[in-house]
């Protein structure tokens, strides 16, 4: 079959979309359509050539199928993932060196698509850095496709062309309609409900394949079609396709209906075929430069994606920081020229390689071999960095318990000589790691509900509430979380029964329908309900006599009013009320601008406390403004972690924050005395 040139250049079209969006999101903010692109081609494609199987065999030879799809993807592909690994053990900082190395052994098994589903609704992982195998889920999400779309096309003859008598054609229609009704269905639905996920699940992107495989299915339009109309056509579905990428963003809620308008404009493009008129778009396809990023498509996506290519990943890890334009420009050159070597040297040889490596038995051995080795080169040193982990861990806990020691909290608690030295017992990775908030096996009654992105937490702390001595309730989002902790272990020495209800995102004081800057519509109604919720219950029980709230505020817009109505309120049904001050500079960014690097992350690079403490910068927390109206008894964490004008990271051998602004659980266990001491101390004021 001659190859069409219009394929060639939809390929070029869609990792030019990719390349823009992640060089210049300002300019092409729906790029990452491109992705969308390449499925609708790879339907039409893979089922064209199998449909031409069946006619000529009247079966599909599996066996020689999966070999093909293996010796055209996998050696290039593993070959980049190698590099990557290499790349990773040696310039990655340790802290990132778990995540890298995790993604790169899910990539090697091509199913990594489902690992960033899994990880992508954990709220502690939202701020996390691309690793050098991400852009692989797509590919996994390819290769899924791979394996299971001849089996359905298999079962479809079967069933509808031996058993039901119909025509091959027909019986494939209607399993690919199937499938793409089923799987739109479910990409309107996931999408809706849980965004994060949704964008990376197989179940979610099928009926992108499927629409480029019913494309394959009918008649070509090229030879029966009006010119004119041809023409139009044409131009209107690559307008589409180039206005999704301009007018789309990354909180379009993505690949549900709206997604249909590139798939739709993609298959439409695929089936008016190639043209030679004059005007027609498809022309701009033609010229050799178009053609050759079509051919290297494939290998200039294994080491290209922006910030997340492993040549631009790997660069900024030697050097230390994100790479300037000159330095992106020099590493973009580099991967074309590495994609072109993939290309010409592994790609092409071993696809067209004959005798031993062309049959089958040596293909999927080779496979099996190579791709174990992968997950083994990356997984091996992850071992050993657990068991290291998990020494110091145990010193680290010992530490904790100690009440007179210098470490954590401690060392400011007890006066200790230079609290801030960067002693044996900091560890980034272990910090980071770590986390913030309660564990599962802390021994406390907890519930744990991930919804819409946000991770939410219904817990009874303390003892129980026909026993306590003060009955509380705990509100806020995951900056109440981060002291849920200590808090848990004060209630238990001071026999208070505590309520806790948080979730990520979500704080009480703002006005329902106002949401934080970050939230999808779908996250801030959520939020709505259980503000609501959360705000009924505490007041409809009446055992609760006082009721602690703390909120990350600054990504709320102004909601003072509205937060001295809602502790008036409380304090109408009876309720005392304890307000958390936020930490200050808790929006401080250590790298450059637009990220936001982790605490631990930055002590790893800089390796002192000086180049990662700040001043906190003067402004006015409404929140806090709000609670001193309201007459609220205020507990002000920075009065002990900023001293002196100065917010540090490190504090008596750990760091202070898991991540850009959770404080970690090892600092947050050592505050277990100041805090109890400062509740308290509020809980006695009249």
């Amino acid at each position: 079959m001659r190859q069409r040139r219009d394929i060639q250049g939809l390929r070029a079209l869609a990792v030019g979309l990719v390349v823009i969006f992640h060089l210049f999101p300002g300019a092409l903010t729906g790029g990452y359509i491109g992705v969308d692109v390449f499925f609708v081609i790879s339907g039409y494609l893979i089922t064209g050539h199998l449909d031409r199987e069946l006619e000529r065999h009247g079966r599909i030879r599996l066996g020689e199928f999966w070999a093909r799809r293996i010796r055209r993807l996998l050696p290039a592909a593993l070959v980049v993932m190698v590099v990557s690994t290499i790349g990773a053990l040696l310039l990655i900082p340790r802290t990132l060196l778990p995540q890298n190395i995790i993604e790169i052994a899910a990539a090697a098994g091509y199913v990594l698509n489902w690992v960033l589903a899994a990880s992508s609704v954990d709220y502690l992982s939202s701020d996390a850095p691309a690793s050098v195998a991400q852009h692989y889920w797509s590919l996994s999400v390819e290769e899924q496709f791979y394996i299971v779309w001849p089996l359905l096309l298999t079962a479809a003859v079967l069933l509808g062309v031996r058993f039901l008598g119909r025509p091959r054609r027909t019986a494939l229609v209607a399993a690919i309609g199937v499938v793409f009704v089923a799987s739109l269905t479910a990409s309107v639905v996931q999408t809706a409900l849980s965004p994060a996920p949704a964008y990376f699940v197989t179940t979610t992107r099928a009926w992108e394949f499927a629409a480029g495989a019913l494309v394959a299915l009918l008649p070509a339009l090229s030879d029966r079609l009006d010119p004119r109309i041809r023409l139009r056509s044409s131009w209107i579905s690559l307008g589409a396709v180039l206005a999704c990428g301009v007018f789309f963003a990354e909180d379009t809620p993505f690949p549900g209906a709206i997604a249909l308008i590139p798939v739709v404009a993609t298959a439409l493009l695929l089936w008016l075929g190639d043209d030679d008129q004059a005007l027609a778009p498809q022309r701009l396809s033609h010229p050799a430069a178009v053609q050759f990023v079509g051919d290297a498509s494939y290998s200039l996506y294994l080491w290209h994606w922006h910030w997340h290519w492993p040549i631009i990943v790997l660069a900024a890890a030697a050097i230390g920081r994100p790479l300037d334009p000159l330095l992106a420009l020099v590493a973009g050159a580099l991967t074309v020229a590495l994609a072109w070597a993939t290309m010409q040297w592994i790609e092409r040889p071993v696809r067209r390689a004959p005798g031993l490596l062309a049959r089958r038995v040596p293909t999927y051995a080779g496979a099996a071999v190579a791709m174990a080795a992968v997950i083994a080169l990356a997984l091996t040193p992850l071992g050993t960095l657990r068991v290291e982990d998990e020494a110091a861990a145990a010193t680290i806990a010992e530490l904790e318990r100690d009440t007179t020691s210098c470490f954590g909290a401690y060392a400011l608690l007890n006066e200790c000589d230079d609290p801030y030295a960067l002693t044996d017992t900091v560890n980034p990775t272990l910090t980071q790691s770590g986390g913030f908030g309660l564990r599962a096996g802390d021994g406390e009654d907890c519930d744990w509900a991930t919804i819409a992105d946000r991770s939410e937490m219904s817990c009874e702390l303390g003892v129980a509430a026909e026993d306590a001595s003060e009955r509380l309730a705990f509100i806020g989002d995951s900056h109440a979380d981060q002291y849920a902790l200590p808090l848990a272990l004060a209630a238990r020495a001071h026999d208070w029964s505590v309520l806790v209800r948080t979730r990520g995102s979500c704080t009480p004081l703002a006005p329902v329908g106002v949401a934080a800057q970050d939230a999808t519509v779908s996250q801030a109604e959520a939020c709505d309900r259980w503000t609501v919720d959360v705000l009924d219950q505490v007041i409809s029980d009446t055992s609760i006599d006082t009721v602690i709230v703390a909120g990350r505020y600054e990504l709320q817009p102004d909601s003072t009013e509205n937060a001295h109505e809602v502790m008036e309120r409380l304090q109408a049904a009876g309720k005392s009320v304890i307000f958390i001050a936020d930490l200050p500079g808790t929006e401080h960014e250590w790298g450059a601008p637009d990220t936001m690097e982790s605490a631990p992350s930055c002590v790893e690079r800089e390796w002192r406390d000086d180049a990662c403490a700040w001043s906190p910068t003067p402004h006015i927390d409404w929140a806090q403004t709000a609670a001193f109206e309201a007459g609220a008894a205020i507990i002000d964490p920075s009065t002990l972690l900023c001293q002196d004008d100065r917010c540090h990271i490190v504090v008596g051998g750990t760091i202070v924050f898991s991540d850009a602004h959770h404080i970690s659980r090892a600092f947050a266990r050592t505050l277990t005395g100041w805090f109890g001491d400062q509740i308290s101390a509020a809980l006695a004021q009249p």
